[in-house]
């Protein structure tokens, strides 16, 4: 056990308060043991690693619960019909699992895809803004957050291979240390303008009207654009990533789940191949340590420069 993991024991998920939701904060990352999540059924996890994965055609295979449908694979016999029903299950349980753990957050956050990923880390052919292998703080190239806290539950399914990260810096010496090289202007107002925030509404109220994807596509913000930049930067620099004495390297052994702020935490997957994915926005009043949060870093930068 290193600082960085916190292993939530069966008495303290019992009895959770908010002790669970401030350690996530503080840029630590929830192990919980194998057997304490349900799983799907062994049978539905070999259709996963055996026979899903070579459908895929993006990143990633997603479930959207909103629409609840699937994206990122081929369509062949009722592969599809199936796999959605074992995602759909799966969100479900995490929902109750994780809410359970985090039931402040639980409240108001909001649920977003429920991602399988089928392909070895190690070595995969991907363009570098997309590569897992180095090093990052999640900032999402479509789908604005506008300081909406990205929480992921990831699960190993692999039987056999542990999943290797990397951790480094959070995101606050990371913006201290990094934000003009990466070119984030320090006097940035995070709400932008009232006609990026009536955008913003519009988009948000067509999508509770059954149009989600414009929201994904369409919306921005100052505050997520300044994210995307310093995602891009640490990826693109080589000197940060190949820098032998930063960070440290964790292993989440088969059928372990842990959850991480990824937007703070500074991460990168080594290795491993087949994980699910469960990603939640939590509402940056819902935060315990909201001072934290990357998005009131950012906005803070004036004053810090």
């Amino acid at each position: 056990m290193t600082n960085s993991i916190v292993d939530v024991t069966a008495d303290a998920y019992a009895n959770p308060g908010d002790q669970f939701e401030r350690a996530l904060e503080e840029g630590r990352i929830l192990r919980f043991q194998p057997g304490m999540l349900p799983l799907p059924t062994e049978e539905d996890m070999d259709f996963l690693r055996e026979e899903v994965g070579a459908l895929i055609t993006l990143k990633n295979i997603s479930y959207h619960p909103d629409g609840d449908y699937i994206t990122g694979m081929k369509k062949v016999g009722d592969t599809e019909q199936r796999l959605r029903a074992i995602l759909r299950k799966y969100s479900d349980t995490v929902n109750g699992f994780l809410g359970a753990a985090l039931p402040h957050y639980a409240r108001s956050w909001h649920q977003q895809k429920v991602n399988f990923r089928p392909v070895q880390e190690k070595g995969r052919k991907i363009k570098r803004h997309s590569n897992n292998e180095l090093l990052h703080v999640d900032a999402f190239p479509a789908g604005a957050t506008h300081g909406r806290r990205p929480l992921r539950f990831f699960t190993n399914i692999n039987q056999t291979e542990p999943r290797i990260w990397r951790i480094a810096e959070q995101f606050d010496e990371l913006y201290k240390a990094y934000a003009k090289e990466a070119g984030i202007d320090p006097n940035l107002s995070v709400r932008g303008n009232p006609a990026e925030r009536a955008w913003s509404g519009a988009l948000a109220g067509l999508a509770k009207l059954g149009l989600p994807q414009l929201q994904v596509i369409g919306d921005t913000s100052p505050y997520d654009r300044a994210m995307r930049q310093m995602h891009n930067w640490m990826k693109d620099n080589d000197s940060f990533q190949k820098d032998p004495s930063r960070g440290e390297e964790l292993a989440f052994q088969p059928f372990e789940s842990w959850a991480v702020m990824t937007d703070a935490v500074s991460h990168a997957a080594l290795s491993g191949q087949h994980a699910l994915v469960a990603t939640y926005y939590v509402e940056l009043d819902a935060c315990r340590l909201p001072e934290r949060a990357p998005y009131n870093v950012v906005a803070r930068g004036a004053q810090a420069a």
